[in-house]
Protein backbone atom coordinates (compact mmCIF):
# COMPACT_ATOMS: atom_id res chain seq x y z
CA UNK A 1 0.00 0.00 0.00
CA UNK A 2 2.50 2.22 0.98
CA UNK A 3 4.83 1.33 -2.39
CA UNK A 4 1.34 2.37 -4.18
CA UNK A 5 1.11 6.16 -2.16
CA UNK A 6 4.88 6.76 -2.96
CA UNK A 7 4.46 5.37 -6.67
CA UNK A 8 1.92 8.31 -6.91
CA UNK A 9 3.92 10.92 -5.37
CA UNK A 10 6.20 10.79 -8.07
CA UNK A 11 7.10 14.43 -9.51
CA UNK A 12 4.63 14.55 -12.13
CA UNK A 13 1.76 12.88 -11.18
CA UNK A 14 1.80 14.92 -7.37
CA UNK A 15 1.48 18.62 -8.76
CA UNK A 16 -0.91 18.00 -11.39
CA UNK A 17 1.13 18.12 -14.26
CA UNK A 18 0.80 14.58 -16.06
CA UNK A 19 -1.67 13.78 -18.33
CA UNK A 20 -5.76 13.15 -18.19
CA UNK A 21 -5.22 9.27 -18.15
CA UNK A 22 -2.67 9.56 -15.08
CA UNK A 23 -5.41 11.00 -12.80
CA UNK A 24 -7.89 8.25 -13.48
CA UNK A 25 -5.61 5.69 -12.35
CA UNK A 26 -4.44 7.09 -9.46
CA UNK A 27 -7.95 8.53 -8.48
CA UNK A 28 -8.72 4.81 -8.76
CA UNK A 29 -5.83 3.61 -6.81
CA UNK A 30 -6.08 6.04 -4.14
CA UNK A 31 -9.67 5.77 -3.15
CA UNK A 32 -8.91 1.72 -3.30
CA UNK A 33 -6.41 2.33 -0.53
CA UNK A 34 -8.45 4.84 1.38
CA UNK A 35 -10.71 2.23 1.84
CA UNK A 36 -8.38 -0.18 3.09
CA UNK A 37 -6.68 1.88 5.66
CA UNK A 38 -10.07 2.85 6.61
CA UNK A 39 -11.14 -0.74 7.09
CA UNK A 40 -7.96 -1.86 8.64
CA UNK A 41 -7.78 1.37 11.16
CA UNK A 42 -11.73 0.77 11.92
CA UNK A 43 -10.28 -3.00 12.73
CA UNK A 44 -7.47 -2.02 15.26
CA UNK A 45 -9.02 0.75 17.47
CA UNK A 46 -11.95 -1.89 17.57
CA UNK A 47 -9.26 -4.20 19.27
CA UNK A 48 -8.10 -1.52 21.34
CA UNK A 49 -11.05 -0.20 22.51
CA UNK A 50 -13.25 -3.47 23.52
CA UNK A 51 -16.93 -3.74 23.36
CA UNK A 52 -19.11 -1.91 25.91
CA UNK A 53 -21.66 0.87 26.87
CA UNK A 54 -18.50 4.06 26.71
CA UNK A 55 -17.52 5.96 23.83
CA UNK A 56 -13.53 6.07 23.47
CA UNK A 57 -12.04 8.62 21.84
CA UNK A 58 -8.49 8.71 20.00
CA UNK A 59 -6.13 11.05 19.35
CA UNK A 60 -3.36 10.29 17.06
CA UNK A 61 -1.36 13.35 17.57
CA UNK A 62 1.80 13.54 19.87
CA UNK A 63 0.16 15.86 22.42
CA UNK A 64 -2.46 16.15 25.11
CA UNK A 65 -5.29 18.02 23.39
CA UNK A 66 -8.41 19.72 23.71
CA UNK A 67 -10.31 19.45 20.66
CA UNK A 68 -14.23 19.02 18.82
CA UNK A 69 -14.90 14.96 17.67
CA UNK A 70 -17.42 13.43 15.56
CA UNK A 71 -19.31 10.51 17.26
CA UNK A 72 -21.52 9.60 14.42
CA UNK A 73 -24.80 8.17 15.55
CA UNK A 74 -24.30 9.10 19.27
CA UNK A 75 -27.67 9.43 20.54
CA UNK A 76 -27.11 10.83 24.00
CA UNK A 77 -27.39 14.44 25.81
CA UNK A 78 -23.68 14.78 27.29
CA UNK A 79 -20.35 13.00 27.48
CA UNK A 80 -18.13 12.13 30.81
CA UNK A 81 -15.01 11.31 31.57
CA UNK A 82 -13.22 9.84 34.77
CA UNK A 83 -12.98 13.36 36.39
CA UNK A 84 -16.44 13.72 36.42
CA UNK A 85 -16.34 16.44 33.62
CA UNK A 86 -19.50 16.66 31.26
CA UNK A 87 -19.01 17.77 27.52
CA UNK A 88 -22.38 18.54 26.25
CA UNK A 89 -23.49 16.81 22.35
CA UNK A 90 -24.84 18.71 19.50
CA UNK A 91 -26.89 16.66 17.14
CA UNK A 92 -25.67 18.16 13.47
CA UNK A 93 -26.30 16.59 9.80
CA UNK A 94 -22.85 15.15 9.91
CA UNK A 95 -23.49 13.29 13.25
CA UNK A 96 -23.17 14.04 16.86
CA UNK A 97 -20.30 16.32 17.82
CA UNK A 98 -18.83 17.05 21.30
CA UNK A 99 -15.50 19.29 22.50
CA UNK A 100 -14.09 17.45 24.49
CA UNK A 101 -10.62 17.91 26.85
CA UNK A 102 -7.51 16.37 27.75
CA UNK A 103 -6.96 13.61 25.56
CA UNK A 104 -3.79 11.84 25.77
CA UNK A 105 -0.96 12.43 23.48
CA UNK A 106 -0.88 9.05 20.71
CA UNK A 107 -3.33 7.39 23.05
CA UNK A 108 -7.41 7.22 23.39
CA UNK A 109 -9.51 8.52 26.76
CA UNK A 110 -12.79 6.71 27.32
CA UNK A 111 -16.08 8.48 28.23
CA UNK A 112 -19.90 7.03 29.38
CA UNK A 113 -22.80 8.60 28.29
CA UNK A 114 -24.45 11.39 30.76
CA UNK A 115 -27.06 14.11 31.48
CA UNK A 116 -26.60 17.32 29.84
CA UNK A 117 -26.19 19.94 32.65
CA UNK A 118 -27.81 23.77 32.36
CA UNK A 119 -25.61 25.90 31.10
CA UNK A 120 -25.66 29.66 29.07
CA UNK A 121 -25.94 29.51 25.45
CA UNK A 122 -22.15 30.12 24.15
CA UNK A 123 -23.34 31.56 20.95
CA UNK A 124 -25.82 35.30 20.43
CA UNK A 125 -27.51 35.56 17.20
CA UNK A 126 -28.26 39.26 16.01
CA UNK A 127 -30.04 39.21 12.93
CA UNK A 128 -28.33 37.39 9.84
CA UNK A 129 -25.07 39.20 9.87
CA UNK A 130 -23.97 39.61 13.51
CA UNK A 131 -22.09 36.78 15.73
CA UNK A 132 -21.17 37.08 19.06
CA UNK A 133 -19.02 33.92 20.26
CA UNK A 134 -16.63 33.48 23.61
CA UNK A 135 -13.71 34.68 21.62
CA UNK A 136 -15.28 37.21 18.64
CA UNK A 137 -17.92 39.27 18.02
CA UNK A 138 -18.84 38.51 13.84
CA UNK A 139 -19.63 41.03 11.44
CA UNK A 140 -20.57 40.21 7.45
CA UNK A 141 -21.92 41.66 4.71
CA UNK A 142 -24.81 40.92 3.01
CA UNK A 143 -22.12 38.85 0.41
CA UNK A 144 -21.14 36.62 3.29
CA UNK A 145 -17.92 38.37 3.90
CA UNK A 146 -16.28 39.34 6.91
CA UNK A 147 -16.14 43.03 7.51
CA UNK A 148 -15.01 42.68 11.19
CA UNK A 149 -13.95 39.86 13.50
CA UNK A 150 -13.19 41.67 16.72
CA UNK A 151 -10.98 39.51 18.92
CA UNK A 152 -12.28 39.91 22.64
CA UNK A 153 -10.03 38.55 24.54
CA UNK A 154 -7.19 40.58 22.97
CA UNK A 155 -9.30 43.34 22.59
CA UNK A 156 -8.44 44.09 18.80
CA UNK A 157 -10.13 44.04 15.11
CA UNK A 158 -8.56 41.31 12.80
CA UNK A 159 -9.64 42.47 9.42
CA UNK A 160 -8.46 45.23 7.98
CA UNK A 161 -10.38 48.53 8.05
CA UNK A 162 -12.49 48.69 4.99
CA UNK A 163 -11.23 45.28 3.75
CA UNK A 164 -13.29 41.86 3.76
CA UNK A 165 -11.95 38.39 4.91
CA UNK A 166 -12.53 35.11 3.66
CA UNK A 167 -12.83 37.06 -0.18
CA UNK A 168 -12.84 34.16 -3.02
CA UNK A 169 -11.12 35.84 -6.11
CA UNK A 170 -11.16 34.08 -10.00
CA UNK A 171 -7.85 35.32 -11.70
CA UNK A 172 -6.85 34.47 -15.05
CA UNK A 173 -4.21 31.99 -15.03
CA UNK A 174 -2.46 32.05 -18.59
CA UNK A 175 1.29 31.29 -18.32
CA UNK A 176 3.60 32.06 -20.93
CA UNK A 177 4.99 28.68 -20.97
CA UNK A 178 4.29 25.83 -18.60
CA UNK A 179 0.22 25.80 -18.13
CA UNK A 180 -0.46 23.31 -14.84
CA UNK A 181 3.40 24.31 -13.70
CA UNK A 182 3.60 27.93 -13.54
CA UNK A 183 1.85 30.65 -11.95
CA UNK A 184 3.21 33.97 -13.92
CA UNK A 185 3.79 37.00 -11.74
CA UNK A 186 1.15 38.89 -13.83
CA UNK A 187 -1.92 36.91 -13.15
CA UNK A 188 -3.72 39.54 -10.68
CA UNK A 189 -3.88 42.02 -13.36
CA UNK A 190 -7.36 40.33 -14.59
CA UNK A 191 -9.64 39.10 -11.46
CA UNK A 192 -13.58 38.45 -10.53
CA UNK A 193 -14.66 38.59 -6.97
CA UNK A 194 -16.82 35.66 -5.76
CA UNK A 195 -19.26 37.53 -3.94
CA UNK A 196 -22.68 36.13 -6.24
CA UNK A 197 -24.55 34.36 -2.99
CA UNK A 198 -27.49 31.70 -4.15
CA UNK A 199 -28.34 30.71 -0.59
CA UNK A 200 -26.89 32.09 3.10
CA UNK A 201 -28.04 30.68 6.24
CA UNK A 202 -27.16 30.13 9.60
CA UNK A 203 -27.63 26.04 10.13
CA UNK A 204 -26.84 25.35 13.36
CA UNK A 205 -26.18 27.52 16.83
CA UNK A 206 -25.87 25.00 18.94
CA UNK A 207 -23.96 24.30 22.18
CA UNK A 208 -20.78 22.91 20.54
CA UNK A 209 -20.75 25.10 17.51
CA UNK A 210 -22.78 27.55 15.05
CA UNK A 211 -22.51 26.91 11.35
CA UNK A 212 -22.81 29.70 8.64
CA UNK A 213 -23.71 27.93 5.51
CA UNK A 214 -23.22 29.45 1.84
CA UNK A 215 -23.82 28.45 -1.73
CA UNK A 216 -22.35 30.64 -4.23
CA UNK A 217 -22.18 30.57 -8.31
CA UNK A 218 -18.91 31.39 -9.79
CA UNK A 219 -19.21 31.34 -13.92
CA UNK A 220 -19.70 27.86 -14.87
CA UNK A 221 -18.73 26.64 -11.07
CA UNK A 222 -20.31 26.08 -7.71
CA UNK A 223 -18.98 26.85 -4.44
CA UNK A 224 -20.59 25.54 -0.74
CA UNK A 225 -18.78 26.19 2.59
CA UNK A 226 -19.85 25.83 6.35
CA UNK A 227 -18.12 28.31 7.63
CA UNK A 228 -17.98 26.94 11.51
CA UNK A 229 -17.16 28.62 15.06
CA UNK A 230 -16.59 27.00 18.27
CA UNK A 231 -18.12 27.94 21.62
CA UNK A 232 -14.47 26.13 23.02
CA UNK A 233 -11.66 26.66 20.09
CA UNK A 234 -10.99 29.89 18.59
CA UNK A 235 -10.15 28.64 15.30
CA UNK A 236 -12.81 29.52 12.37
CA UNK A 237 -13.19 26.90 9.92
CA UNK A 238 -14.04 27.13 6.38
CA UNK A 239 -15.22 23.17 4.93
CA UNK A 240 -15.70 23.83 1.45
CA UNK A 241 -16.73 21.57 -1.06
CA UNK A 242 -16.39 23.40 -4.81
CA UNK A 243 -17.97 22.07 -7.79
CA UNK A 244 -14.88 23.83 -10.66
CA UNK A 245 -15.85 23.71 -14.45
CA UNK A 246 -13.39 26.80 -15.40
CA UNK A 247 -10.27 26.60 -17.32
CA UNK A 248 -7.46 28.35 -17.04
CA UNK A 249 -8.65 30.35 -13.79
CA UNK A 250 -7.05 30.50 -10.44
CA UNK A 251 -9.15 30.33 -7.47
CA UNK A 252 -7.31 32.05 -4.13
CA UNK A 253 -9.34 32.95 -1.13
CA UNK A 254 -8.25 36.53 1.02
CA UNK A 255 -7.74 37.56 4.87
CA UNK A 256 -6.77 40.85 4.96
CA UNK A 257 -5.02 41.12 8.76
CA UNK A 258 -4.55 43.91 10.50
CA UNK A 259 -0.98 42.74 11.79
CA UNK A 260 2.19 45.18 11.00
CA UNK A 261 5.09 42.61 9.95
CA UNK A 262 7.25 42.37 6.36
CA UNK A 263 7.72 38.87 7.77
CA UNK A 264 5.37 35.66 7.23
CA UNK A 265 6.31 32.40 8.31
CA UNK A 266 5.58 28.86 6.62
CA UNK A 267 5.58 25.75 7.32
CA UNK A 268 7.57 22.97 6.21
CA UNK A 269 8.28 19.16 6.37
CA UNK A 270 9.87 19.57 10.12
CA UNK A 271 10.16 23.03 10.94
CA UNK A 272 9.10 26.13 9.21
CA UNK A 273 11.10 28.71 6.94
CA UNK A 274 10.72 32.85 7.34
CA UNK A 275 10.14 35.03 3.78
CA UNK A 276 9.77 38.92 3.49
CA UNK A 277 6.22 40.30 2.18
CA UNK A 278 7.62 43.11 0.29
CA UNK A 279 8.18 43.63 -2.79
CA UNK A 280 11.84 45.85 -2.50
CA UNK A 281 14.43 43.75 -4.43
CA UNK A 282 13.82 41.78 -7.35
CA UNK A 283 14.46 38.51 -5.27
CA UNK A 284 11.33 39.68 -3.49
CA UNK A 285 9.07 40.00 -6.30
CA UNK A 286 9.64 36.90 -8.22
CA UNK A 287 8.65 35.15 -4.30
CA UNK A 288 4.92 36.46 -5.17
CA UNK A 289 3.83 32.76 -4.66
CA UNK A 290 4.98 30.89 -1.31
CA UNK A 291 4.97 27.20 -0.65
CA UNK A 292 3.98 25.94 2.88
CA UNK A 293 2.37 22.98 4.33
CA UNK A 294 -0.20 22.88 6.94
CA UNK A 295 0.07 27.20 8.13
CA UNK A 296 1.58 30.23 7.54
CA UNK A 297 1.43 32.75 9.93
CA UNK A 298 1.71 36.46 10.20
CA UNK A 299 2.40 38.04 13.73
CA UNK A 300 3.89 41.50 14.91
CA UNK A 301 4.77 42.25 18.23
CA UNK A 302 2.09 40.38 20.42
CA UNK A 303 -0.30 39.46 18.32
CA UNK A 304 -0.99 37.42 14.85
CA UNK A 305 -3.33 35.65 12.50
CA UNK A 306 -2.36 32.11 10.90
CA UNK A 307 -4.09 30.67 8.66
CA UNK A 308 -4.13 26.90 8.57
CA UNK A 309 -5.29 24.19 5.92
CA UNK A 310 -5.47 20.76 4.82
CA UNK A 311 -4.53 19.91 1.73
CA UNK A 312 -3.99 23.07 -0.41
CA UNK A 313 -0.10 24.63 -0.19
CA UNK A 314 0.01 27.53 -2.30
CA UNK A 315 0.01 30.95 -0.43
CA UNK A 316 0.63 34.32 -0.73
CA UNK A 317 0.71 37.62 1.16
CA UNK A 318 1.10 41.22 0.83
CA UNK A 319 0.67 44.36 2.75
CA UNK A 320 -0.78 41.76 5.31
CA UNK A 321 -3.10 40.13 2.87
CA UNK A 322 -2.78 36.50 3.69
CA UNK A 323 -3.95 34.52 0.47
CA UNK A 324 -4.44 30.85 -0.13
CA UNK A 325 -4.18 28.93 -3.44
CA UNK A 326 -7.29 26.59 -4.05
CA UNK A 327 -7.75 25.63 -7.35
CA UNK A 328 -5.71 26.56 -10.61
CA UNK A 329 -6.90 24.56 -13.86
CA UNK A 330 -4.68 24.67 -15.95
CA UNK A 331 -5.28 23.27 -19.71
CA UNK A 332 -1.29 21.54 -20.71
CA UNK A 333 -0.87 18.62 -20.70
CA UNK A 334 -4.45 17.79 -19.01
CA UNK A 335 -7.25 19.83 -20.81
CA UNK A 336 -9.60 19.19 -18.08
CA UNK A 337 -7.53 19.66 -15.19
CA UNK A 338 -9.00 20.29 -11.60
CA UNK A 339 -12.56 20.55 -13.88
CA UNK A 340 -14.57 18.23 -11.34
CA UNK A 341 -15.67 18.55 -7.09
CA UNK A 342 -12.93 19.42 -4.25
CA UNK A 343 -13.50 18.91 -0.60
CA UNK A 344 -10.59 20.78 1.40
CA UNK A 345 -10.83 22.87 4.48
CA UNK A 346 -8.96 25.65 5.62
CA UNK A 347 -9.39 27.79 9.01
CA UNK A 348 -8.01 31.03 10.16
CA UNK A 349 -6.32 31.22 13.99
CA UNK A 350 -6.68 34.68 15.48
CA UNK A 351 -3.53 34.77 18.89
CA UNK A 352 -1.72 36.48 21.52
CA UNK A 353 1.60 36.93 20.93
CA UNK A 354 3.62 34.46 17.93
CA UNK A 355 3.35 31.34 16.35
CA UNK A 356 5.27 29.71 18.83
CA UNK A 357 3.81 30.46 22.28
CA UNK A 358 0.50 30.74 20.52
CA UNK A 359 0.75 26.52 19.36
CA UNK A 360 -0.14 27.25 15.70
CA UNK A 361 1.72 24.19 14.71
CA UNK A 362 -0.37 21.91 17.36
CA UNK A 363 -3.94 23.40 15.85
CA UNK A 364 -2.62 22.47 12.65
CA UNK A 365 -2.15 19.11 13.54
CA UNK A 366 -5.62 18.93 14.54
CA UNK A 367 -7.21 20.52 11.79
CA UNK A 368 -4.97 17.53 9.95
CA UNK A 369 -5.43 14.58 11.80
CA UNK A 370 -9.28 14.85 13.79
CA UNK A 371 -10.08 12.92 16.71
CA UNK A 372 -11.72 9.80 16.07
CA UNK A 373 -14.74 8.10 18.14
CA UNK A 374 -15.60 4.24 18.33
CA UNK A 375 -18.96 3.95 20.12
CA UNK A 376 -19.62 0.99 22.17
CA UNK A 377 -16.76 0.33 23.88
CA UNK A 378 -15.41 -0.96 27.14
CA UNK A 379 -14.42 1.55 29.86
CA UNK A 380 -10.70 1.76 29.70
CA UNK A 381 -10.05 5.26 31.00
CA UNK A 382 -7.24 7.07 29.70
CA UNK A 383 -3.85 5.67 27.96
CA UNK A 384 -0.98 7.41 26.13
CA UNK A 385 1.44 5.10 24.41
CA UNK A 386 4.11 8.05 23.79
CA UNK A 387 3.95 11.58 25.03
CA UNK A 388 7.41 14.27 25.44
CA UNK A 389 7.59 16.72 27.64
CA UNK A 390 8.32 19.99 25.94
CA UNK A 391 5.80 21.99 23.64
CA UNK A 392 7.85 22.53 20.80
CA UNK A 393 8.89 18.87 19.78
CA UNK A 394 6.63 17.25 18.01
CA UNK A 395 5.96 13.41 18.25
CA UNK A 396 5.62 12.63 14.28
CA UNK A 397 5.68 8.91 14.28
CA UNK A 398 5.41 5.74 15.56
CA UNK A 399 6.13 2.43 14.40
CA UNK A 400 7.49 -1.18 13.98
CA UNK A 401 11.11 -0.95 13.31
CA UNK A 402 11.63 -1.80 9.57
CA UNK A 403 13.90 -5.10 10.54
CA UNK A 404 10.58 -5.78 12.67
CA UNK A 405 12.95 -5.81 16.00
CA UNK A 406 11.83 -3.45 18.37
CA UNK A 407 9.95 0.47 18.30
CA UNK A 408 10.64 3.37 16.21
CA UNK A 409 9.56 6.79 17.40
CA UNK A 410 10.35 9.94 15.43
CA UNK A 411 10.38 13.25 16.38
CA UNK A 412 11.32 16.42 15.20
CA UNK A 413 11.92 20.35 16.74
CA UNK A 414 9.77 22.58 15.45
CA UNK A 415 10.63 26.68 16.88
CA UNK A 416 14.73 26.35 16.19
CA UNK A 417 15.50 25.94 19.79
CA UNK A 418 18.27 23.13 20.89
CA UNK A 419 16.20 21.51 23.24
CA UNK A 420 16.29 18.73 26.23
CA UNK A 421 13.44 16.46 25.98
CA UNK A 422 11.98 13.02 27.96
CA UNK A 423 10.42 10.97 26.14
CA UNK A 424 8.00 8.49 27.94
CA UNK A 425 7.10 5.65 26.29
CA UNK A 426 4.30 3.15 27.75
CA UNK A 427 5.92 -0.06 25.98
CA UNK A 428 8.68 -2.87 27.32
CA UNK A 429 11.79 -2.33 26.55
CA UNK A 430 15.40 -1.96 28.07
CA UNK A 431 17.71 -0.05 25.42
CA UNK A 432 16.87 3.23 23.62
CA UNK A 433 18.91 3.81 20.75
CA UNK A 434 19.54 7.23 18.78
CA UNK A 435 19.40 5.93 15.24
CA UNK A 436 19.37 7.95 11.68
CA UNK A 437 16.53 7.97 9.03
CA UNK A 438 17.08 4.24 7.96
CA UNK A 439 17.28 3.05 11.57
CA UNK A 440 20.98 2.76 11.55
CA UNK A 441 22.09 3.15 15.14
CA UNK A 442 24.36 6.31 16.13
CA UNK A 443 24.29 6.04 19.26
CA UNK A 444 22.39 5.25 23.06
CA UNK A 445 19.99 7.00 24.97
CA UNK A 446 19.93 7.73 29.07
CA UNK A 447 17.03 5.46 29.82
CA UNK A 448 15.29 5.67 33.52
CA UNK A 449 12.56 3.32 33.66
CA UNK A 450 10.03 4.23 30.57
CA UNK A 451 11.27 7.53 29.52
CA UNK A 452 14.71 8.61 27.61
CA UNK A 453 16.48 11.45 27.35
CA UNK A 454 16.52 12.84 24.07
CA UNK A 455 18.66 16.12 22.62
CA UNK A 456 17.54 17.74 19.80
CA UNK A 457 19.19 20.70 17.71
CA UNK A 458 16.94 23.61 16.10
CA UNK A 459 14.85 21.76 13.72
CA UNK A 460 16.29 18.50 14.17
CA UNK A 461 14.72 15.33 12.89
CA UNK A 462 15.54 12.49 15.49
CA UNK A 463 15.06 8.57 15.74
CA UNK A 464 14.58 6.52 18.21
CA UNK A 465 14.75 2.47 17.90
CA UNK A 466 13.25 0.79 21.93
CA UNK A 467 14.73 -2.97 21.90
Amino acid sequence: MWKVVLLNQFHDILPGSSIREVYEVTKEEYGRLAGQLADMSKERRRTVAGEGDAVTVFNTTGRMRDDVVNLGAFAGEALADETGAVYPVQKTEDGSIAFVKNLPSKGYKSFRTAQAAEKEAPFALHGNYDLETPFYRVRLDGAGMFTSIYDKENDREVVQEGRRANLLRMYEDKPIYFDNWDIDIYYTEKFWDVDNVEHMEWTEVGEVRAVLEITRKASKSTIRQKVIFYADSRRIEFATYVNWKEHQTLLKVHFPVAVHTDEATFDVQFGSLTRKTHRNTSWDVARFESCGQKWMDLSEGHYGVSLLNDCKYGHSVQDSDMALTLVKSGIEPNPTTDQEEHEFTYAIYPHAEGWRAAGTVDEAYKLNQPLVAELETENRGAYSFASVDRPNVVLETVKRAEDGDGIVVRMYESENALTKAKLTVNADFEKAYICNLLEETEGEAAVNGNVIDVVLKPYEVVTVLLR
